[in-house]
């Protein structure tokens, strides 16, 4: 019996764990970005964004690394990293009256904006509703990098940009959910846009490779050996 079946872990979807948890934040930081909710409130909104955005992705992305998904994994645990570090700044800004200028920010939301921008080809191979939800991450990202390399007045674009992120995750993680339940496809998550790699394929032409190497080194031993 394999472990997948005995090892409760398995059982999880823990990527739609991390997308609820992608979901309460983006939504909670795009509604505050567009005025929706008051500003005042900012401790709170950062303690939230933290919890959900940081903490809960990372759990998840943990487990989904160790048990599941290494693709669905390292999503979730990088993009937990972000929240997490932006977060604790914050909250240490508003608790203490720390002060960082925002160009500091500048390398890791550029490299995640790559990182985000990589991650639409690989999840092209998964399904539409992913590889669209990483667009707009990165289409975020993008604006973000701008806004804080020369204070481009983008914030209204980026508070769009997470709601549109929030949407979609919290749709991939219902439908996700919905669709293992009944094994109808209830809801569309649409199909890959790129096929997907075969994976015995890649595996027959490693072991092929392998047994190539090993047949020429067998081959300049016993040239050796018999000179």
């Amino acid at each position: 019996m394999s472990n997948n079946s005995t090892n409760p872990l398995f059982k999880i979807d823990v990527l739609s764990v991390g997308l609820f948890g992608l979901a309460v934040g983006a939504l909670t930081l795009g509604f505050v970005q567009i005025g929706f909710i008051p500003a005042k409130d900012s401790m709170a909104i950062s303690i939230i964004c933290l919890v959900f955005g940081g903490l809960v992705q990372i759990l998840a992305g943990l487990v989904d690394i160790r048990y599941n998904d290494q693709l669905g994994g390292t999503a979730l645990t990088m993009y937990g990293f972000f929240w997490t570090t932006v977060f604790t700044v914050k909250i240490l800004d508003l608790a203490e009256g720390f002060h960082w200028d925002s160009v500091l920010y500048f390398p890791m939301v550029m490299i995640y904006c790559l990182f985000s921008a990589m991650m639409i080809y690989l999840t092209a191979h998964k399904n539409f509703t992913l590889c669209l939800l990483h667009v707009i991450i990165t289409c975020t990202f993008a604006m973000d990098t701008m806004i804080k390399l020369n204070n481009a007045p983008l914030e209204l674009y980026v508070g769009i940009g997470h709601l549109l992120i929030g949407s979609l995750a919290l749709y991939h993680a219902m439908g996700t959910l919905v669709n293992k339940f009944d094994c109808f496809g209830t809801i569309p998550l649409g199909n890959a846009l790129l096929p997907m790699r075969n994976e015995s394929t890649g595996l027959q032409a490693a072991m092929v490779g392998t047994m190539e190497m090993v047949e020429m080194v067998d081959a300049t031993t016993h040239s050796k050996s018999s000179s």
